[in-house]
């Protein structure tokens, strides 16, 4: 008897396994893309490319594992384990390869998209192309009657494609006789890139080849969000801008840090007076997480307690973060992910700083309810060739915040405003279409179609923080001898006030005496 109920405790803790560990298998099965680079290359930007492979292939809900070609290992590319991989070619003058990656890669039955130079002919045959190498040329880059000069590019591999394929932009060389070719091209489950720059007209492009050839494809329209701002911010000059957008009829959010620590001194009750104004006139709010100058993998437990604290302060004082805004390397680190992005169903992916700091770098980059793609809206605006792109002409086939910094004068921020209300953009309107929810601790933020939630109850933003406990989380400190130490300062200060009077004294009579030995009798 007892024999027979321990098989069956058993089995029911085998279910119990199989139960746990299938949700992650379906996952890797049904969206994880390998991405696979040869070299980050700084010179030319090798690793703001990846980032941006890495945060379009996110925006449109692809879980991503990026490995180094030098990393790979014979077996890894299945289609168990992945859907789809891209090849990011950074230093085609390197001439790196991997006899593995190669023969697996043509041998995988999943989705494939080429970045890059050395395209083979292998893979140019699955595309149905032929190749053309183009030497020393600068190339356009056109779609839609609009278009932007590219930087010189000393070789780079176009195609001719023979069968129907779908074409994202054109490219033409200077030179008029070598005739032009497509950018983006997606025949059946292949797709090439011949260049790739993560901002401008081509990371447009490039959104609408990797959304069509990985299955997401829906044109959704931007949402500008103002970036850089901070509690040292001009307040004034914030709440300016908050006011004029909204009296122009533009929807917009802002990416701002906070604090956790001193936020009960007046400054910070400024700061967030400003957010509820900003609340008050249509405008959204991203936290963004804090800047990293040193991280292990201990840092979780200090980031968890910045994030709680930071969104309880806030939330005391009727401000209603609706999503957390990061730098891309943030998702491709198991901390950072787990203590700072995961506790938000709507997160802003922006570039990374020039220094990135990893806590626990893992490379596998998860996906949440709605990831936006920060992409400068300047890069859009000013062209090489000095032709103005229409923004409100563009399709943007991912969610895509187009950022502007916060302007450092007041003669910026008119101009501002006057540049983004002439854009004619049907910008995104977070109060019809925008649900999300931020978890902290023991509360809820909900934000749904214009209205706010903390912990599932309607908040009505005022002008004032009322009706909500003024607590605050630092403690007052006790310090050993603290009374001893304060009455020995009191006993100095008397004896050298007492001392210098004397000395005033002395020095006045010293000061007769000395006249009156001198003076005629």
């Amino acid at each position: 008897m007892k024999k027979r109920l321990f098989l069956i405790i058993l089995t029911i803790i085998s279910l119990v396994g199989i139960g746990w560990k299938q949700p992650t298998v379906a996952q890797g099965a049904d969206k994880r893309v390998l991405i696979v680079y040869d070299a980050l290359n700084p010179t030319v930007n090798g690793q703001r490319k990846l980032a941006g492979l890495q945060q379009l292939l996110t925006s449109i809900g692809v879980t991503t594992q990026t490995e180094k070609l030098s990393d790979y290992y014979a077996g890894q590319l299945t289609t168990k384990k992945y859907m789809g991989v891209v090849t990011l070619v950074n230093w085609p003058q390197g001439d790196l390869h991997n006899a593995a990656f190669t023969r697996d890669q043509q041998t995988f039955s999943g989705k494939k998209l080429h970045v890059g130079q050395q395209l083979s002919q292998a893979e140019a045959h699955q595309l149905h192309a032929v190749r053309h190498n183009v030497y020393h040329q600068q190339l356009t880059l056109s779609a839609g009657g609009q278009q932007q000069l590219l930087p010189f590019s000393e070789n780079i591999t176009l195609l001719t494609v023979k069968r129907k394929a779908q074409n994202f932009g054109q490219l033409r060389p200077q030179n008029q006789g070598i005739g032009h070719y497509p950018y983006g091209t997606v025949v059946g489950r292949a797709g090439y890139l011949p260049y790739f720059e993560a901002n401008g007209f081509s990371q447009v492009l490039a959104a609408q080849t990797i959304a069509t050839l990985f299955g997401n494809v829906r044109q959704r329209k931007p949402l500008l969000t103002i970036t850089g701002v901070t509690p040292y911010s001009d307040l004034n000059r914030l709440t300016q801008l908050a006011t004029k957008l909204n009296a122009a009829g533009i929807p917009f959010a802002i990416s701002t840090t906070s604090v956790a620590d001193n936020t009960s001194l007046a400054a910070f009750s400024k700061f967030t007076k400003a957010l509820r104004i900003v609340e008050n006139n249509q405008g959204i709010i991203f936290l963004q997480v804090p800047i990293v100058g040193a991280a292990n993998r201990q840092s979780g437990a200090l980031l968890e307690q910045t994030m709680v604290e930071e969104l309880n302060q806030l939330k005391q004082r009727q401000v209603m973060p609706v999503g957390i805004s990061a730098p891309v390397y943030w998702n491709q680190d198991k901390v950072f992910r787990r203590y700072g992005l995961a506790r938000s169903s709507n997160v802003l992916l922006l570039p990374n700083p020039a220094t990135t700091t990893f806590a626990a770098q893992d490379n596998l980059g998860a996906t949440y309810g709605q990831t936006w793609t920060g992409l400068s809206l300047n890069s859009l605006l000013t062209v090489k060739n000095g032709r103005q792109i229409a923004v409100n002409r563009l399709e943007f086939p991912t969610r895509t915040a187009l950022t502007v910094p916060f302007p450092t004068s007041q003669k910026k921020l008119t101009a501002m405003v006057k540049r983004v209300t002439q854009l004619n953009v049907g910008w995104y309107q977070p109060q019809d279409h925008l649900q999300t929810k931020i978890t902290s601790a023991s509360a809820t933020f909900d934000y749904r179609q214009g209205i706010y939630y903390l912990n599932g109850s309607p908040v009505t933003i005022g002008t004032e923080a009322t009706g909500i406990p003024k607590y605050h989380f630092s403690q007052t400190r006790h310090v050993a001898l603290d009374k001893y130490f304060k009455v020995q300062g009191n006993i100095l200060f008397v004896f050298f006030t007492v001392t210098t009077i004397v000395l005033v004294v002395f020095l006045f009579l010293g000061r007769r005496i000395y006249r009156q030995m001198f003076r005629r009798k």
